[in-house]
């Protein structure tokens, strides 16, 4: 089985990605997908000028297909230009089929790097421009901001660090990455997992403003996608001691603080890490993604969230980019 998909038409495919981000150019979204339902060849579908509404009938249900979308957010009078990838998960895949995409994914979205936040849906409420910028909007605080730590002590009611869930429920979400995540619309309800309490009370700490818990990982109880997530470590002493436990046979998802320093003021940061390391099996991939509303409604909300199956992609490096990236902290993306 291939676990790499080739861009069929790369020339075409380039200029469409570039138009999205060209500040001259009026293109404002760039679709592509699998050729033919092929898992190992994208290609190049359409651009357009008129927003993410009008690539809707494009879009197939029986298909995974990808979009960047570029949107502007005013942040502190200003306008900041705003890149989304989304991953098209339509809901007539067969569950083998959907096994098959996500073994290729690390291969597609490199191409859509770097961008701001990550959609994953298969309905099209939640690739409105209304609902993009709701995102958007809670990616860079301008809604239930995540607090300054020089204000933890005087405003403790932060939405980020309780162990409950966000207003609306998680289980209703769709899967948003690299910016706020988890936050708006309605995505399908899928297959109930069972989280250990031990899981949820480590995700409380590493938010919890006393707490010097930076980190904590779950993942399913004896390696088998059909047990309960269980605790797999926590600790104190950041990025490195939890990549330890993220090893190219486990699917697992963890929860990392860290602090993004802006004119000398830190501001904490939640980064969301899924796992699905190299060697995890099609079938066991594709029964994982039918535990996204369950598992967001612990890990989330984030700033940002990280797809990895590798080591590289999880680096200090590539966490931080991401994260000034969500918070406007980065030079513009070009």
């Amino acid at each position: 089985m291939t676990t790499e998909a080739s861009i069929e038409d790369q020339a075409k495919f380039d200029s469409g990605m570039a138009d999205v981000r060209k500040d001259s150019s009026s293109t404002n979204w760039a679709l592509f997908g699998h050729v033919g339902g092929d898992p190992a060849k994208v290609g190049f579908v359409a651009t357009g000028t008129g927003g993410p509404e009008e690539f809707h009938g494009l879009l197939d249900d029986g298909n995974v297909m990808y979009a960047l979308v570029r949107l502007e957010e005013t942040i502190d009078m200003s306008q900041t230009v705003k890149f989304i990838y989304v991953r098209w998960l339509g809901e007539k895949i067969p569950t083998v089929k959907l096994g098959k995409y996500g073994v290729v994914h690390g291969s597609v979205v490199k191409h859509f790097q770097p961008h701001h936040m990550l959609v994953e849906t298969g309905t099209t409420d939640d690739l409105t421009k209304d609902a993009l910028m709701a995102k958007l909007s809670e990616s860079s605080g301008q809604r239930s901001k995540v607090l300054d730590e020089s204000n933890a002590e005087r405003r403790q009611e932060r939405g980020f660090t309780s162990g409950t869930k966000a207003s609306g429920g998680a289980a209703s979400r769709p899967n948003v990455a690299g910016s706020f995540a988890g936050m708006g619309g309605a995505a399908k309800k899928g297959a109930v997992i069972k989280i250990e309490a031990d899981v949820v009370q480590a995700v409380s700490d590493v938010k919890a403003d006393g707490s010097s818990t930076d980190w904590a990982v779950a993942g399913y109880g004896e390696n088998n996608v059909k047990n309960p997530l269980v605790l797999l470590g926590s600790g104190s002493e950041g990025l490195d001691n939890l990549k330890e436990l993220l090893t190219p046979e486990i699917a697992a998802y963890a929860i990392l603080r860290v602090k993004d320093v802006v004119d000398d003021i830190a501001t904490v940061k939640f980064v969301f890490i899924k796992w699905v390391g190299e060697n995890v099996k099609p079938m066991s991939k594709a029964k994982i993604s039918t535990h996204k509303a369950d598992v967001e409604g612990v890990f989330h909300p984030a700033h940002i969230s990280i797809f990895a199956t590798q080591l590289s992609e999880v680096s200090q490096r590539a966490i931080m980019d991401r994260v000034q990236s969500a918070s406007g902290s980065k030079s513009h993306v070009m």
